[in-house]
């Protein structure tokens, strides 16, 4: 990815320490997800995390699976409409999502980024982020 204070920061680093989340790849396959894809920690908490225990008071029962398969079928599809557009790498998409705070039934839309770049072999990789958010240095 790139070099910051002489340490060389990788995409799998990133993966390793949390930075990134890296998606099931059995649910991107299932997608048909266009390329290896992880999101944000950001993302992560707000659109796929249950917490254990999680209580739900609205009669919705959701799981981290279940939320994952929301959000890659979510972009996948963006970036298969966008494909040959000759839009820039950083393609932007809505996603509903039922938020985690126990009492929310109605999903709400959170706009997020699924952003091509190269990988740590120069292979096609995306990363999922909130708009705000930029790749890992």
């Amino acid at each position: 990815m790139s070099t910051t204070t002489g340490t060389v920061t990788t995409r799998a680093h990133a993966i390793e320490t949390g930075v990134l989340i890296e998606a099931d790849p059995g649910i991107a396959a299932e997608v048909e997800f266009p390329a290896p894809v992880a999101m944000t920690e950001a993302v992560y908490a707000d659109c796929i995390a249950v917490p254990d225990g999680y209580q739900w008071n609205t009669g919705i029962r959701l799981d981290d699976a279940e939320r994952e398969w929301d959000l890659l079928i979510t972009a996948s599809r963006a970036i298969k409409a966008a494909a040959g557009s000759g839009r820039p790498p950083r393609l932007a998409f809505s996603l509903y999502r039922v938020p985690i705070d126990g009492v929310t039934r109605d999903p709400q839309r959170v706009t997020l980024v699924a952003e091509a770049s190269p990988g740590d072999h120069g292979e096609r990789v995306i990363t999922i982020m909130r708009p705000s958010e930029r790749l890992p240095q």
